[in-house]
């Protein structure tokens, strides 16, 4: 496998260097569940899916073949490379900080390189919940100070999901405001709890409801392979949003 190499013209690459853009492009290959490979100094290389972005930091899960758990614990040097819908990335001496485990399963914790390189930038899949998951219920609170904020999923996808909600009066939400704690229940499903950034909203007065667009910035490796699992399940099922 050749390494990157930057170009030049209409679809040249560029080397990121700013924290929340290089989070950004990680939170990419989260929301796609894509495998990244990881090739060592040695010159061994293995297999990788970023299981969540948080904190300057970045977790990788699912190592294949499983010889490759030992370079990770063993902390040895390594360059990460993935491509996923159109996107590529490069970054070059990682090295694994801490290894930890959820119910027995290891996932690594790793510094966000300080440069990344990058092209192109495409949105995660978001998929229409099918009516046999609506009808149930498939609900969501944001908290609010005071008074939370209850509504209804109308679609999701791994980085995020569309809302609409049924209010009294317009609740003042803010663009790229951010809350601290969202739920959602889907009954039978999926249980989960994120911290959450809306990214867009419109508020109809005429009928009283506003729709949400919301990004999932952060929530527990747990919860985020719950929900990496309901995603490739629905999505067998579910028409693109």
């Amino acid at each position: 496998m050749t390494e990157a190499r930057a170009t030049t013209g209409v679809n040249a690459s560029q080397y990121l260097s700013e924290r929340g853009e290089i989070e950004r492009v990680f939170r990419i290959f989260r929301d796609q569940c894509s495998t990244v490979l990881l090739r060592f100094e040695r010159g061994d290389e293995c297999s990788a899916r970023v299981l969540e972005v948080r904190d300057g930091e970045f977790l990788l899960e699912d190592i294949r073949p499983r010889s490759g758990m030992r370079w990770m614990r063993d902390q040895e040097p390594f360059s990460l490379y993935g491509r996923v819908d159109g996107i590529y990335a490069h970054a070059a001496d990682l090295r694994v900080r801490e290894t930890r485990e959820d119910r027995g399963l290891p996932y690594f914790v790793l510094r966000l390189p300080q440069e990344l390189l990058f092209q192109q930038r495409r949105r995660a899949a978001r998929f229409r919940l099918p009516l046999s998951v609506t009808k149930d219920g498939a609900r969501i609170t944001l908290s609010r100070g005071e008074r939370p904020l209850a509504g209804y999923l109308v679609d999701i996808s791994a980085g995020g999901c569309r809302v609409v909600f049924d209010v009294k009066s317009d609740p003042q939400l803010r663009q790229d405001e951010v809350v601290e704690r969202a739920e959602i229940e889907i009954p039978h499903l999926l249980t989960l709890t994120a911290r959450a950034v809306i990214r867009h909203h419109q508020y109809n007065k005429e009928n009283g409801q506003l729709a949400c667009g919301i990004e999932f910035a952060e929530m527990p490796v747990r919860d985020r392979r719950r929900l990496e699992q309901f995603i490739a399940k629905i999505a067998k099922i579910a028409d693109p949003a």
